[in-house]
């Protein structure tokens, strides 16, 4: 919320929810909470649009929340205590969907954190969050929210953070839920998680009418100040900071990635790949579809230096190169032989098709 300050300490003694699994609020033993001046935080989002909802979806026609611009939520995160600061007030169920300079990168730990601008530690008001490598595909953490549900938190309600997983404001202002790549590869194949160029925040409307609720990943209701009927209803976004961003060449990406063994041959993850591969494919192996004589694999096509390739062989012994890439160029077939077919953007797909009669059984890609 961004006005009623002093209405909303008068409100401060509505209690809030039991003691949950989860990071406490920022300052406490055991938060993930990320600080605005933290030194982690590489890149703020410099560029955006909205998308706002109502100021009250249980009484329509109501008019859309209309505090701030999508402007406001540009650059550093600038929440801080009681003071004014810039936000775009989102509205019920309204979302911002937000870019950087560089896009995202899968680093170990959190990649991103998104900041609200809630005054005190258990006023809280919650977004989903979802990212994309694309800016058309769009993918939600998994969230929860374990605060009950036998009855509606107010508009000046309490909540309490340790019942709140993977959902933006779940912290004060000048603090932000912090956001792991990582959590999203095995559940969605079609990210690219090395590359994510959108991240998009959706107000979960607090309602736990049927009518109008939103649910976490578990499917429970997700229960926030409801109603919030002024310009500054739903979610204000603050900011989003980026505490990775898309490494420049193999050395950024071996750093981003905290590795320290700089051979392209290395297999640091013990799974057969060696990292130079893992650079050009995300750690995606190749698949062989022996009736159909295709030999498919991943390509990360924005990776702008070394040389990936794809070689076949009729014995161990003898290697082919069938096709290429070097320094950023295109994927190329050196065997005039096969079939290439390259699709996809950032995350390319590329398929081999070899022809009939061909003494190729074994594949491999390297990377140099």
């Amino acid at each position: 919320m961004t006005s009623n300050l002093k209405i909303l300490v008068a409100f401060a003694a509505l209690g809030h929810a039991s003691a949950g699994p989860y990071a406490p609020p920022a300052d406490m033993p055991g938060s993930d909470a990320v600080a605005a001046d933290d030194v982690s935080i590489l890149q703020w989002a410099v560029d955006g649009t909205a998308s706002r909802g109502p100021t009250n979806i249980s009484s329509p026609p109501s008019p859309a929340a209309s505090f701030g611009t999508i402007g406001d939520a540009f650059g550093p995160a600038d929440s801080e205590g009681n003071s004014f600061f810039s936000v775009v007030s989102l509205g019920d169920g309204g979302s911002a969907t937000m870019t950087f300079v560089k896009p995202i990168h899968d680093v170990p730990g959190p990649d991103f954190a998104v900041f609200e601008n809630s005054f005190q530690d258990d006023f809280l008001e919650l977004a989903h969050v979802e990212v994309s490598s694309d800016g058309v595909n769009f993918y939600r953490f998994p969230s929860v929210s374990l605060t009950p549900t036998t009855a509606q938190i107010g508009t000046f309600g309490l909540l309490d953070a340790t019942n709140l997983h993977n959902l933006a404001g779940k912290y004060r202002g000048g603090f932000g839920t912090p956001f792991d790549l990582a959590e999203m590869k095995s559940l969605y194949p079609m990210l690219d998680t090395n590359r994510v160029t959108h991240v998009r925040v959706v107000d979960a409307v607090g309602s736990i009418d049927p009518g109008y609720a939103t649910r976490d990943s578990l499917g429970n209701v997700i229960n926030d100040p409801f109603k919030t009927d002024f310009s500054t209803g739903g979610f204000d976004l603050d900011a989003i900071g980026a505490l990775s961003q898309l490494p420049g060449n193999f050395p950024e990406w071996l750093a981003s990635q905290a590795r320290t063994d700089v051979s392209p041959h290395t297999d640091f993850l013990g799974k057969g790949v060696p990292q130079g591969v893992e650079y050009f494919t995300g750690g995606k192996d190749l698949s062989v579809d022996s009736a159909a004589r295709q030999v498919t694999f991943d390509w990360l096509s924005y990776r702008g230096d070394g040389e990936f390739r794809i070689e076949a062989s009729a014995n161990l012994e003898i290697w082919d190169v069938l096709a290429k890439s070097a320094d950023g160029g295109p994927m190329t077939k050196m065997d005039e032989t096969v079939s290439l077919s390259v699709s996809g953007t950032g995350r390319k797909q590329v398929v081999l098709e070899l022809p009939l009669g061909s003494a190729y059984r074994f594949f491999r890609l390297g990377a140099k």
